[in-house]
């Protein structure tokens, strides 16, 4: 191992902290190295920080250096920088005006089944069938953003939607609309929602780059859960005011939007070592890889525990607000919009104040807040006490969906990263058999009761996961070129 400098610890200390490790490019071996004898020389207050670990990148002269906590931090670009990347900008955006139309429609879709059908369990239906090609294609669609361009894939699936949107636009405008028009539908969202992960999202994190990765996280989450109320409460406005044509022409016309931002972004994949490999092959190498990850494993796990019993109180949220609350359509929107509001401040918080030693603890606090938030919502019965629970729903919600992307992000090589990326997909896609269950019970029980059922049993689910996989409540070292179980 090449010497340190033994500036970093001596008396001096406005020495610049860089030690030059002189590793081989593309050695991870000798990196980790690197990193481990850096653990035993500088003192931990100096490895660790309250921003991160020392990071390793490469000087003007194509060494690979790390510099120290402060070296790392005064070269960062702020937070704002990601939103003057052009790029960055665009993809973003991209994603901003899709999840707008997704919980819009949810919202729309859910208030218009209950209302000319009067059954709970088909409202859950249609929010099954939004989510099941998540576990249905989650899996291929990380291993397909692997063998083909992302971006190419984002453009390829946009205009299918706008056309779609269209035409159940004018169906409905005419008067024609039947409930399994609707289904389709809501089918063929959930398809490109289920490329959401492998695709969109591994692009906005190869943009922002591995040192801006958990703030570029942070403000995907904060814009999801900014759709999250802005959503329903356009959706429930538009519902009532225009009719359910109304919510399909705005679908065409922002998804065609998409396409306009998406097209001038200068993207290239990273990671093209799956380019020619076969399908199933990608799909169990991700796998291969993931298994031997406990911490990949574990979050995987609570990802799976939050949209099987947590997630699927969202298909509830109409029928208990127009059946317990005496709701009208805007008031519902304004109820599920308020859950936004929650994930905003939340992801917003978590932007300023990220602790990547604190990860996995956010991460399962968080899900806990999720679900105490879905079992006190079920118990009440008084608007504005409705209100506040579901805000703290929402606060939960967003450090869950920041940890859970960043975790996985950080824990695989770019390698098999979206492959994995897809394995989240699948994780979310159990989100469909809690809803379809909800739905069952609903019916059976009322829906106040079914929801504080799925709550209880969730929050026993995340507590047994917790005592397994203990990497879920400790802290946890997560760089890209230190993961855990290497």
């Amino acid at each position: 191992m090449p010497g340190l400098d033994p500036g970093i610890h001596g008396p001096r200390r406005s020495r610049p902290r860089v030690v030059d490790c002189r590793v081989e490019p593309g050695n991870d071996l000798n990196q980790r190295e690197c990193v481990a004898a850096l653990r035993r020389v500088l003192p931990r207050r100096l490895y660790f920080c309250t921003r991160g670990p020392l990071c390793l990148s490469r000087d003007q002269d194509g060494r690979n250096v790390v510099r120290s906590t402060q070296s790392a931090r005064a070269g960062a670009r702020p937070a704002d920088a990601l939103l003057r990347d052009t790029a960055f900008l665009r993809v973003w955006l991209t994603g901003g005006l899709a999840g707008v139309l997704r919980w819009l429609e949810l919202l729309a879709i859910g208030v218009y089944v209950l209302e000319t059908t009067g059954s709970p369990f088909l409202v859950a239906l249609m929010t099954f069938l939004r989510m099941a090609p998540m576990f249905l294609f989650g899996v291929p669609a990380g291993a397909l953003a692997d063998r083909d361009d992302r971006k190419r894939l984002l453009i390829l699936g946009l205009p299918i939607l706008a056309g779609a949107a269209a035409v159940l636009a004018l169906v409905a405008f005419l008067d024609r609309i039947a409930l399994w028009h609707i289904a389709v539908g809501t089918f063929l969202n959930g398809m490109f929602w289920a490329s959401e992960f492998p695709v969109r999202r591994i692009m906005l994190g190869e943009l922002a780059g591995t040192s801006r990765l958990s703030r570029a996280m942070a403000l995907e989450s904060a814009t999801s859960n900014a759709t999250r109320m802005i959503g329903p409460a356009l959706g429930g406005l538009l519902i009532q005011m225009i009719g359910l044509y109304g919510v399909y022409a705005l679908g065409a016309v922002l998804y065609l939007a998409s396409v306009v931002l998406v097209l001038p972004v200068a993207y290239r994949s990273i990671g093209p070592a799956g380019a020619g490999a076969s399908l199933l092959g990608m799909l169990v190498e991700g796998w291969r890889f993931a298994r031997g990850q406990s911490l990949i494993v574990g979050a995987l796990v609570v990802t799976v525990i939050v949209n099987l019993w947590g997630f699927a109180y969202i298909t509830m949220v109409p029928v208990i607000g127009e059946r317990v609350l005496g709701l009208s359509p805007v008031l519902i929107g304004v109820l599920m919009s308020t859950e936004g509001l929650g994930a905003l401040v939340g992801a917003l918080l978590i932007a300023r104040y990220d602790r990547p030693l604190q990860y996995t603890r956010i991460y399962t606090a968080s899900s806990c807040v999720f679900l105490l938030g879905v079992l006190a919502f079920a118990l009440s019965a008084w608007f504005p006490l409705s209100l506040a629970l579901i805000m703290i729903c929402g606060i939960g919600i967003a450090g869950f969906a920041v940890m859970q992307s960043t975790i996985i992000f950080l824990a695989a090589p770019a390698a098999v990263r979206s492959r994995v990326m897809g394995l989240l997909t699948l994780a979310i896609g159990a989100g469909p058999v809690g809803m379809l269950y909800v739905g069952v019970l609903a019916d059976w029980l009322g829906a106040p009761v079914a929801v504080a059922l799925i709550a209880i049993q969730g929050l026993i689910a995340l507590g047994l996961t917790v005592w397994y996989w203990p990497a879920m409540r400790r802290p946890v070292a997560l760089t890209p070129t230190a993961r855990p179980g290497e």
